[in-house]
């Protein structure tokens, strides 16, 4: 299971070039807005030196996660914003909350605990699609290692909502919370079941190709 995943991160969340990661980022925020059902503000990353965000204010020292776009709905309780730095992807996503907010950051001058195989002991005659399905709903419908939002009183609204961390990887991170959120009211959600099975057909149809484009896995 670990050796597919490392797969499909490699064919799908790992773009290479410079130019390659900011098409991956503006097709993602076209993307977001679609699964999210509502139109966009804008189709491209905001680029501030050596970084891509979402919507950030940056007053030349440090970037202030002091604005919001990336939300459902306008009047939404829930949302993220993400600066990514082009140079080593070092990152911080911030996913905000009506009560708050959690910011997940890599820095990647440290060792860090989870790493992917660039070159995983896999042959893709043998992949089924049943398997990429399942590794996809392990990875990112339900991440083994995972936060929830918490109210101070120690409950939660969304218990369903579970955000994955255990990776440093910034495009797969993007993803995963942007999949969280469709539909999050919703404990068992329609629209995830079939964003499942979008991803998982794109995957598999296109498992014999060294790479998927942007344009290709952000497709509807």
């Amino acid at each position: 299971m670990r050796d597919l995943w490392n797969w499909v991160e490699n064919k799908a969340f790992n773009p290479r070039k410079p130019e390659e990661k900011e098409k991956w980022l503006s097709c993602f925020h076209k993307f977001l807005f679609k699964i999210w059902g509502i139109e966009p503000d804008w189709s491209k990353p905001v680029k501030y030196g050596n970084f891509w965000c979402s919507d950030q204010i940056y007053d030349g020292r440090e970037l202030k996660l002091e604005t919001l776009s990336l939300k459902p709905l306008r009047d939404s309780e829930i949302g993220f914003s993400y600066c990514i730095n082009k140079v080593d992807e070092g990152f911080s996503v911030r996913l905000f909350y009506s009560r708050g907010c959690f910011q997940i950051d890599c820095d990647t001058t440290y060792l860090f605990e989870f790493t992917n195989d660039l070159n995983p002991n896999i042959n893709v005659k043998e992949i089924t699609k049943e398997a990429v399905e399942q590794v996809i709903k392990k990875r990112i419908n339900h991440p083994a290692l995972h936060t929830h939002l918490k109210r101070e009183d120690g409950g939660d609204d969304y218990h369903h909502l579970r955000i994955g961390f255990a990776t440093n990887n910034p495009f797969v991170i993007l993803y995963q919370i942007a999949f969280q959120i469709i539909d999050y009211q919703k404990e068992d959600s329609k629209m995830k079941e079939e964003e499942v099975g979008r991803l998982t057909k794109i995957l598999y149809s296109n498992r014999n190709r060294p790479e998927i484009s942007a344009g290709i896995l952000f497709s509807r």
